[in-house]
């Protein structure tokens, strides 16, 4: 047998290393992924000192032999370090560059060895440097029994640390060999030194392939995790949307109920001029029944008052309803002035009176009656703040401005105002500035711009009172 068998297996180590590496990097490329990382860097030092060891005497550098054990250690130090890395609560960060001061330490420490042994390599220098092999792969057992615990799926864990176990026995072996005389020099042919560089090159190559396999396991097992979440969140993101569906509803209704008197009398109103034209109407065709010109003059008031009645109605109709729920183009003004109209009986009874100053071109593309609801629900919080106010000249100024890319729309009383430090807590779920307030309104509406790509803030007017800016992108 010549002097070459042991130097290719080193050889064989070396290439497996290498190749090892190169896959991890290729399964983990432009991904930051510390572990991964870790354990390339642990492969190519790997592989460089199983080299060196191979050709340390065709290499022009006395400090050959000491290179390669520090390189050892340093890659068995770094798969412990990838192994630590894998843990859930692992922090992500690039390598710790204090790990370098324990191989760096060793080299130090081999290196005045030599030097008392004048430059030789003796067998009491590799029985310093095998048993650091040993605790090295330890340190990897201890960490890959730590991280085992936090999956479910240890069985590629299990299988390292058998791995590690066996290697740290293997290079312990090797020490009782040096320290017994039967085999001081690693390139010893003798049959226990050949089977134990055999076996740590066989266990070393498994670990790096088991390592594969451990990340190729995590890595549909985290695909599947992800999967399941995906499908808990959808489960979850369509039953917020029913809680908010349910909301609107409920918000809806609320404040119809706060205009339902003030509606009816809106209603009352043309209905009872409707019936006192038809009582005049009876009245003339009994007294009169020639007159035609009369009588076409009470069938337009008449009709007149229907309209209005039904206009109201089909206003009302649109916000107690889910009705025309798609996204469609609004006229803004139009829009707005719909919501007055269907406000202003509580409008007369509070003595306050609404400005709009919106031009007739300006158009707004979102649901017509999401979007009244929250023009219902900014108006109806500016009435119940001027109700508590003693002013009386109450207003309610709606303008809006547009430029290329948005439109905003400003409402803005001259009531109370907003508490200070509250103009963003507001919208939040549940919180109320009104002693009967539901906390719901402002939160849904805020979420019903968001929904059509706009927003909603609000501040206190420099001359007193709140303003709300509902912005909205151009159509």
């Amino acid at each position: 047998m010549n002097l070459t068998t042991i130097q290719a297996l080193f050889l064989l180590y070396s290439a497996i290393s290498l190749v090892a590496g190169i896959l991890i990097a290729s399964l983990f490329f432009r991904k930051k992924d510390a572990s991964a990382t870790l354990w390339i860097y642990g492969c190519l030092f790997t592989s460089i000192a199983t080299s060196v060891t191979v050709f340390r005497n065709e290499i022009p550098l006395v400090i050959s032999y000491s290179l390669m054990v520090s390189f050892e250690v340093l890659s068995i130090l770094l798969f412990s370090q990838s192994l630590k890395k894998l843990s859930i609560g692992s922090i992500p960060k690039k390598i710790s560059w204090p790990l370098f001061l324990i191989p760096a330490g060793f080299f130090l420490l081999i290196e005045l060895g030599r030097y008392s042994a004048n430059g030789l390599i003796t067998p009491e220098l590799s029985a310093i440097s095998t048993p650091v092999f040993g605790i090295a792969n330890l340190l990897c057992l201890y960490e890959t029994f730590t991280v085992r615990k936090e999956f479910s799926n240890r069985f590629f864990f299990s299988f390292l640390a058998v791995i590690f176990l066996l290697a740290s026995l293997l290079y312990f072996l090797r020490v009782f060999n040096v320290f017994s005389r039967y085999s001081g020099y690693a390139f010893d042919l003798k049959p226990y030194n050949l089977a134990i560089w055999f076996f740590l090159t066989l266990l070393n190559s498994i670990r790096n392939l088991t390592y594969i396999a451990l990340r190729l396991q995590l890595g549909l097992t985290e695909h599947s995790r992800l999967n399941n979440m995906n499908l808990r969140l959808s489960h979850t993101l369509e039953e917020r949307n029913g809680m908010i569906l349910s909301l609107q509803k409920l918000n809806r209704s609320s404040s119809i109920n706060a205009l339902a008197s003030t509606i009816s009398h809106e209603i009352n109103q043309p209905l009872g001029a409707l019936m006192l034209n038809v009582q005049y109407f009876d009245k003339k065709i009994e007294s009169d029944p020639s007159n035609i010109f009369i009588f076409k003059e009470i069938c337009k008031s008449m009709l007149d008052d229907v309209n209005r009645a039904s206009t109201i109605i089909k206003n009302l109709s649109r916000l107690s309803s889910n009705q025309n729920n798609h996204v469609s183009v609004i006229n803004l003004a139009k829009s707005i002035t719909q919501v007055i109209d269907i406000s202003n009986g509580r409008l007369r009874s509070s003595n306050t009176i609404i400005e709009l100053d919106c031009r007739d071109n300006l158009q707004i593309s979102l649901n017509m009656s999401e979007w009244q609801q929250v023009l219902i629900n900014i108006i109806n919080n500016a009435l119940d703040a001027l109700d508590s106010t003693d002013s009386k000249s109450k207003k309610i100024q709606i303008s809006a401005i547009s430029d290329q890319s948005s439109i905003k729309v400003f409402i803005q009383d001259n009531g109370g105002g907003i508490k200070a430090g509250e103009e963003t807590k507001i919208f939040e779920l549940m919180v109320s500035n009104k002693q009967t307030g539901s906390g719901i309104g402002l939160w849904l509406s805020k979420n019903i711009i968001n929904r059509h790509g706009g927003d909603i803030t609000a501040y206190n007017a420099k001359h007193g009172g709140a303003c709300f800016v509902i912005e909205l992108p151009t159509t």
